[in-house]
This record gives structure tokens, sequence and C-alpha cells, in this order.
């Protein structure tokens, strides 16, 4: 495509587009806070609002990539002073140069041409999921560079198992395979939903393995060292126990937590799914792959022909597509490990083998709808999308707050350790249905009750039974709509925040953004 050509000048302004979109406070879904950031702060003093994953009898989640992530950054910028916003923005740079670093590297490495490499890359940057999701702390942006580089693993001993391997080069084949293992294992307990991305890539692995029989004895062992390392750093944590300790005991089967086993466990059964939301099977098909890539499913679809449906890439990406799709509970993020892979499979010549001028004509607009349809949901999912949540708890958190409830109505779940509650004075309350369900702790202070999505009628009679001093903290759009403004006083707002939850096309009111903090009266 002519619009290639540019593609340089495009790179670098996807780089400063990357580390604006990083500095912005959008917040896409509340397990980018509650399954990270929320969790290692309880380790630094912070007051944190733990989700079930890691408060449940049978934890669902693994503390190893947290303390190999987050810990580190997080430990420094506290004992450095920084205020939480600062620690969050710090966090969000940190994965967005790491996931950058690895993903540009395993492609440049992976693919075969400059050609090749330039467009990998190209669509890669400019398409708003790289820049808005992996720089979000998800697991899934963890996973998206743990996948990348183990697909980078399984092409290259794809390549040399083609080829005469010198000994020389044995070396090199013990060192990936040590590595494959190691990512293996610590990809699994990241997410659980991991191997899937290479059963079908796997016969390319199994013949690497029966062709060089050390291999799999090398990956094996790095797995079990790997897995070993996580168990005992888990059941340390969720145990309250010492490393010391936990080995006087190494035969006690009941003492160990597997983290990845609790999660599957807890995932094959439909009942346990059902409290997440079930989704039919063809969701990520027909309903995430077009959110995620919008026109560039031509690239990948058009006229059913494509000369990268055989490379590691695609087969990868297919196999975590069809297995994920097996999983009653299927969300968008879930795909994210794929957008590298299927950039790298992108077909410029869209299937057309005729006139060269229609073939350009097509490719002015494909790129016309490519770069309008990422420009779109990149200002949509990384500015506006439930963007006031993150400012609203900074601004709350320089009151100082005493004797105060906040209610939070029709936002996400507000990560309540940016509040820097390290003397424990809040009370965290989410309302599910009616609020007569919770009773206030007279040893608090200060107390934060999430009411989601709860009736307005319910919200009302929360906020008239209150015997503290009220903040609501809700859309400007819900406040205009269901609250006479008289007996508010707006304190704090901010424009960039969309509820996409509760809009109305019929009422012009829903459409309004901004989220704002209105005081009792």
């Amino acid at each position: 495509m002519a619009h290639l050509l540019s593609w340089r000048y495009v790179y670098f302004l996807t780089i400063g587009l990357r580390f604006l979109v990083a500095l912005s406070d959008s917040y896409i879904h509340p397990d980018e806070h509650f399954q990270s950031l929320e969790v290692v702060l309880a380790w630094l003093g912070y007051n944190v609002n733990a989700p079930w994953e890691f408060t449940s009898a049978s934890p669902a989640r693994s503390y190893a990539p947290l303390v190999l992530f987050y810990w580190p950054i997080m430990k420094t910028a506290d004992y450095l002073g920084f205020q939480p916003l600062q620690i969050w923005y710090i966090c969000r740079l940190v994965l967005m140069v790491l996931s950058w670093m690895v993903t540009d590297w395993c492609l440049h490495k992976m693919l075969p041409t400059k050609q090749e490499r330039i467009k990998a890359i190209y669509f890669t940057l400019t398409l708003y999921v790289t820049l808005v999701y992996q720089s979000h702390c998800f697991s899934n942006s963890v996973e998206t560079v743990l996948v990348v580089a183990a697909v980078y693993i399984i092409n290259e001993l794809r390549f040399l198992l083609s080829q005469d391997v010198s000994q020389q080069r044995t070396g090199d084949l013990v060192k990936l395979a040590g590595t494959l293992g190691f990512l293996v294992a610590f990809g699994t307990f990241n997410r659980i939903t991991f191997p899937c991305f290479f059963v079908l890539p796997g016969y390319y692995l199994a013949g690497a393995f029966w062709k060089w029989k050390t291999l799999p004895l090398v990956a094996a062992a790095t797995f079990a060292a790997t897995s070993a390392a996580c168990i005992v750093l888990d059941t340390a944590i969720f145990q309250g126990l010492s490393v010391s300790e936990l080995l006087q005991h190494p035969w006690s089967l009941s003492l160990w937590i597997i983290a990845p086993l609790n999660s599957l466990l807890y995932n094959t059964n439909t009942l346990n799914l059902a409290k997440h939301g079930i989704h039919p099977w063809y969701t990520h098909v027909l309903a995430n792959l077009p959110q995620l890539f919008g026109p560039g499913l031509l690239l990948l679809f058009f006229r059913f022909r494509n000369r990268y449906w055989k490379t590691t890439p695609f087969l990868s990406a297919a196999s975590g597509i069809l297995f994920l799709s097996l999983v009653p509970h299927q969300e968008l993020r879930f795909l994210t490990p794929i957008v590298p892979l299927l950039c790298c499979c992108f077909d410029l010549s869209l299937g057309y083998d005729g006139d060269a001028k229609e073939a350009s004509s097509l490719s002015s607009i494909f790129m016309g709808l490519w770069f309008a349809f990422n420009i779109v949901m990149g200002v949509l999912m990384g500015i506006f999308h439930q963007g006031g949540v993150v400012p609203a708890l900074d601004y709350l958190q320089t009151l100082h707050l005493q004797g105060v409830t906040q209610v939070w109505w029709r936002t996400y779940s507000p990560p309540t350790w940016m509040l820097a509650d390290k003397q424990h004075q809040y009370q965290f309350i989410s309302l599910d249905g009616d609020y007569h369900g919770f009773e206030l702790d007279d040893t608090k202070t200060n107390y934060v009750i999430d009411a989601m999505g709860s009736d307005i009628g319910v919200v009302d009679a929360l906020i008239k039974n209150l015997d503290t001093k009220v903040l609501l903290v809700t859309p400007i759009a819900s406040f205009s709509t269901h609250f006479d403004a008289t007996h508010f006083n707006k304190t704090w707002s901010t424009p960039f925040h969309l509820d996409l939850d509760h809009l109305d096309w019929s009422d012009p009111r829903t459409l309004q953004p901004g989220l704002a903090v209105y005081e009792l009266i």
C-alpha cells in the first residue's frame, strides 16, 4: 500500500500517542485495578478492597505476576513519597514500555523480510487496542507480552526444524526450550487461558521436541522450577507462612496453593461463570473480533484468501480464538494477545489479482477506514470511557475527609486504594440491590458505598437515611435526569467521562459526558 511509505512518520507519531494514552484516565474494566494494584498496595499498608480471587478459601489468582511486574515499581514509588495517581501513572508507563519493547523486538526477529516487519509493527502500533489496552494494568496486557514472546520461540524452533542445525547452535536450542518452559509456566500462573494460544502451533513444537530429545527435558525442567517457585510464593503469602515453615511440611498437599488449578476448577463450573455473564459460543467471533480490528478484518478474510493462514502467528491466534470460544464467559480483552499476531497476517493484496489501479483504490479506502476506526475507538476507550473515576478519587484523596460517606452510582467500582488510606479509616461497601443489607462500622470515620447500577429509588433512599455528610459521585447525565439539583452542591467535575452502560438514545440528556462530585446540602 502506498500509504505505508510514510510508515516512519506514523511510527514516531504512535510513540507520542502511547505516552499520551498511558497518562490518560480511562477505566476500561474493574479488573485492571482490582486484580493488580488494589492487591499489591495492601503490602504497603494501604486499606484496600481485595477481590474474591484473592480472598477466597481457594484463591484463583497468583501473586507471582504481581510480585514481578508491579511490586518493585510500587514499592520504590511509595518509598519516594509519590501520591497514588503518580504511582498509577508510573505502573502504566512501565507496562506500556515493556509491551512496546517486547512486541516490536519479537515481531522484528520473527518476520522474514523488512516489508513484513514494517507491516506488522505499523498495524500493531496504529491499532487502538495496542495504544489503550496495553497501557492498562490488565493480566491480559501481561499475557499479550508473554504470548508474543512464546510464539516467537515456537516460530524459531519451527524454522530450525527444517534446517540442518550445526553443533554450535545446539546451545541456542537449549536456551529457546528453557525460555519457553519458563514462559508457559509463568503465563499460566498469570492467566489460566495462556495454553489456549499454543494448541495448534504445538504441532511444530512437538516436531522439534521429537527431533531434539533434550529439548523437552529442558523445557520441562524450567516449567517445573517456575511453577514450583510460583506455588511456594503464593502459599507463603496466602497462608501467612515463611518459606522455611512451608518446607518443614513439603508433603502436606492441603497446605499448598495452586492458583491456576483453583481457577480452572472455578471456571469449569457454569454456575460460577453465570455470576460474571454467560455468552454464546460465537461472541468472540461475531462481536469481539470486529470490535478489536474493525476494517482490519478485511485484510484477514477478504475474498476468503490470505497468504498467512499457515504461519505460526495465525495458528496461535486461531488456537486462542477457538479454545477461548469454548468458554461460556467471553470478554473482548480476553483476545488482546491475538492483536500483534493477526497484524502479522494482514494481507495487503486484499486477495486481488487484477488491475493495479483498482487495488490501489481499495487500499486507499481501507486505510481511511482503518484510521477513522482507530481514532474514534482510541478517543472513546483511551480517554472518555469511565475517565472521571480515577481523577475523582484523586480529588477526594486530597480533601482528607472525616465523617463523610461517598456514594458512587453508575460508575465502575472505585479503586479505593487511590484514597491512600493507610490509617484504615474507611469502610468499603458494595451495594447489591437493597441497601438494608449492611451496617456502618462505628470504628471507621469514612465510608465508600459502591451503589453500582442500583435502582434510583434505592439510591435516593440510601442518601436520605445516612447520618453522615454525603458526597454523591455520579455521571452528570445521571444526576441531571434523576436528582433535584437544589438539594446538592457540585464540588468537582470533569468533562472527560462517558458512562456507556446507561445511554438512552431517546433522551439527549443521557448522552452528556462528564462526572461530578455532589455534596448533599
